[in-house]
């Protein structure tokens, strides 16, 4: 596998995945050059949305359903999407008007650029990028 060749990984939306995940996401940002603190704030968002999916899309069970990461470099950008396909965030009663809550607005935080798309019955969809550069 070629040092800059995508990262496509589609597991069971299962606990013990969301460490697969974020294993497979640290091993192949640190191969595309990212060190230190931006591993660590990639980590952290990838176990933040992957959780996300495994407590949230599926309220039946996630039995073998699915979520999906893929990674790649662009230019001086490394992007990054974890998508589902369960129920769609539904915000609770009293939510923020955005309907963001404390872990989203962490992953937001710690990205150069986040969009959230997620519809109700159709899944959710979350964007990142990261500064490829960055190494502090």
């Amino acid at each position: 596998m070629g040092r800059d060749e995508p990262l496509h990984l589609k597991l069971p939306a299962e606990p013990e995945n969301v460490r697969v995940a974020r294993d497979a996401v640290a091993e192949r940002a640190e191969r595309l050059g990212l060190q230190g603190r931006s591993i660590d704030d990639l980590k952290t968002v990838v176990s933040e949305v992957c959780t996300n999916a495994v407590l949230h899309a599926y309220p039946e069970g996630s039995g073998k359903r699915p979520m999906e990461i893929e990674m790649s470099r662009e230019g001086d950008a490394l992007c990054l999407a974890v998508r589902d396909h369960g129920i769609g965030i539904q915000p609770p009663k009293g939510a923020r008007p955005d309907g963001l809550r404390m872990g989203l607005l962490l992953v937001g935080a710690l990205a150069s650029c986040f969009e959230l798309r997620s519809s109700r019955g159709h899944g959710t969809e979350v964007l990142l990028r990261f500064p490829a550069g960055r190494t502090g």
